[in-house]
């Protein structure tokens, strides 16, 4: 199962997958064809997106953590803290398995947007995200079972030694 996501990944497909805020809605963060597929799919029309990563190491590859940035991630990766990194991406390492080792078989970070329509709330079971988004709306599906109803990742931009919280959620800094 999880070698065909992959596959579907890699082909610009979409997936829904746990993590360990809520479930999300990801792709290959680098092909347009799957963002503009993501926005259509959750009715919306920002292209602001949070990224999850398999790791610190994969997240530099991609994208320059200023000093400060990279203090935050040491002490709160893996976790809900996501990181703005470019206008158009914030970036994570979330504790959850499943999303990490997406990222890690797919070489790269994933857009990874909640499961549901814009301006919903948060699903945290699998059933719910097909109910929210469209069973048929999906090429692929990794149910996690039903997930603890926690908070949102706290986004924050650094620049400098300045923290600006965009988005307060379950990290208070």
């Amino acid at each position: 199962m999880f070698t065909q996501v992959i596959e579907i990944l890699k082909k610009g497909g979409v997936a829904v997958f746990p993590t360990d805020t809520a479930y999300a809605l990801g792709g290959d963060f680098e092909n347009p064809e799957v963002t503009f597929r993501i926005l259509d799919i959750k009715g919306r029309t920002d292209k602001k997106f949070t990224l999850v990563a398999a790791n610190l190491q994969q997240v530099q590859q991609f994208f320059s953590l200023e000093p400060k940035a990279l203090k935050l991630a040491k002490k709160y990766w893996p976790g809900p803290l996501s990181l703005v990194v470019s206008d158009r991406f914030s970036i994570r390492v979330p504790a959850h398995d499943v999303p990490r080792q997406l990222a890690a078989s797919l070489g790269k970070p994933l857009i990874a947007t909640s499961a549901n329509k814009s301006g919903q709330t948060e699903v945290y079971t699998q059933a719910a995200a097909q109910q929210a988004l469209g069973e048929h709306n999906v090429d692929a599906w990794i149910d996690g079972g039903e997930l603890v109803s926690r908070p949102v990742s706290t986004i924050v931009r650094v620049l400098g030694n300045q923290v600006k919280v965009i988005r307060q959620g379950s990290i208070h800094l």
